[in-house]
């Protein structure tokens, strides 16, 4: 298949392309850096780099003319500093604008797409209502969950036209390069790791490997169009999670972080991310027979972690 992806440069963007070009497929990689990009991760006949503009699609427009599937992985980063004005700013127009202007393309040049994929997050859901939740779950008023509606609404154009879309709530996505593990593997070393706030708030957690999988199992079953829930089927709580992760590098998870810190280093931010959560569960992946690769967080960690794995 001839596919696009939007937010190749991150990381599930990376991880995407590598997979989907070492099974034979084509793909269009768009970023704002598409020639830093070519130095990382050259050229090849399965893979070309193009120019991600909010105003102009003049440099992929030929290659949306020809493919086959969409997947939009756009979005700034939700963690981070505090959520101030401007950066709710950046993270609303980085996810809602730009699903407007990529199914607004798919429309006008290539109505006959075979499937769209939308990346979406399981901030959606409300988190005080009965756990676990599916697909089906209530969405929350959060402002991480009007996001997260406004994002996925971005693309209903594409239905309208009979084009299937699959929204994909992705939970916290776990590999080497990954944020959280990136910020956890030090202090775990120093011997100051554990979890943060209370530890009972739930953390719903997919492999990097499983996304990939996912992916592919998506694209082959276009006419499935719907939202699904990218979690592992176990999710777990904060103090689990930490407890797995010092397992799986021999390491204490006996420092917690008190939440009126985090709260005061990044206020609203923090109270809607780290120290909340919901247990989410992939009812339609298991119901559509997708079998996961990584169920349990001690396994998806020693993956991750062995000196073995560089990905």
């Amino acid at each position: 298949m001839r596919i696009i992806i939007a937010g190749a440069s991150g990381l599930i963007g990376r991880a995407l392309t590598e997979h989907l070009t070492a099974r034979g497929h084509y793909v269009c990689a768009l970023s704002r850096y598409p020639e830093k990009m070519k130095r990382k991760v050259p050229e090849s006949e399965h893979r070309v780099w193009r120019l991600w503009r909010a105003d102009d699609i003049e440099d992929w427009q030929s290659e949306l003319e020809n493919c086959d599937v969409v997947i939009n992985l756009m979005g700034a980063p939700v963690l981070g500093g505090r959520w101030t004005k401007k950066r709710k700013e950046i993270l609303y127009r980085s996810r809602v604008d730009t699903g407007k202007i990529l199914s607004a393309a798919v429309v006008k040049y290539r109505p006959e797409l075979k499937v769209f994929l939308q990346a979406s997050a399981i901030g959606y859901y409300d988190t005080t209502q009965p756990q676990p939740v599916d697909e089906q779950g209530r969405a929350g008023d959060s402002f991480l969950a009007r996001l997260t509606r406004e994002w996925e609404r971005s693309v209903d154009g594409l239905e309208d036209e009979n084009i299937p879309v699959y929204r994909l709530r992705l939970g916290m996505v776990l590999s080497r390069e990954s944020l959280v593990v990136r910020l956890m593997r030090p202090a775990f070393l120093m011997f100051k790791g554990g979890p943060v706030g209370s530890g009972r708030q739930m953390v719903s957690w997919i492999h990097i490997d499983d996304v990939r999988a996912i992916v592919d199992y998506l694209i082959a079953r276009p006419q499935d169009g719907c939202v699904v829930n990218l979690t592992a089927p176990e999710s777990v709580t904060m103090k689990a999670f930490a407890r797995a992760f010092g397992q799986a590098i021999k390491r204490p998870s006996w420092l917690k972080i008190p939440a009126f810190v985090l709260k005061g280093l990044m206020g609203e931010m923090a109270g809607e991310t780290m120290l909340s959560g919901i247990a989410v569960y992939p009812r339609k992946l298991l119901d559509m027979g997708y079998r996961f690769q990584y169920r349990q967080i001690e396994a998806a960690f020693g993956n991750i972690l062995s000196p073995e794995n560089s990905g």
